[in-house]
């Protein structure tokens, strides 16, 4: 199991010239979420190439346990059918800067209309807070529920 730390900061705008080395279309689907654990699906786009995975996170916080891995289009679409939800739907870049790589994430059918987010993973908590984040972020809400996948894939449902 891994350990996923990592930070998020809003996004009003970006540099144009950003160093994007990949792009994804990201269907997210919810199967179960409580306050402490969470189960999803995502249907991955990426030059015409679909993948699935299933990701197991729990935990709070900035650190939290990460198992994913990857299933097959048929076990998706079963999950997911059977759901009958709207998954939440986003462009990921991935973006080289500063010799890390960030995902910057725009919203496509979320509540908060033109929503756009930026996070980096780190390896230890020393790293989480020791950065430092460019001038061009937004406000840190790394730790703002409201901000969560999991609380926006919910607001979603609610429509």
């Amino acid at each position: 199991m891994a350990q996923e730390i990592e930070r998020k900061y809003l996004l009003t705008s970006y540099p144009d010239d950003l160093d994007i080395t990949r792009t994804q279309e990201i269907d997210q689907t919810y199967l179960a979420s409580t306050e402490n654990e969470s189960l999803r699906v995502r249907r991955l786009l990426s030059n015409n190439e679909e993948t699935f995975t299933m990701t197991h996170k729990a935990g709070r916080g900035i650190s939290r346990d990460e198992t994913e891995f990857y299933i097959s289009r048929d076990m998706y679409e079963q999950l997911t059918e059977r759901l009958q939800v709207t998954p939440l739907k986003k462009t990921r870049h991935k973006v080289r800067l500063d010799g890390r790589t960030y995902d910057m994430d725009i919203y496509h059918n979320t509540a908060q209309e033109g929503l756009m987010t930026i996070e980096i993973e780190f390896d230890s908590e020393d790293e989480f807070h020791a950065y430092e984040a460019p001038d061009w972020f937004g406000e840190d809400v790394t730790e703002q529920e409201q901000y969560l996948n999991s609380r926006l894939w919910q607001e979603i449902q609610q429509k």
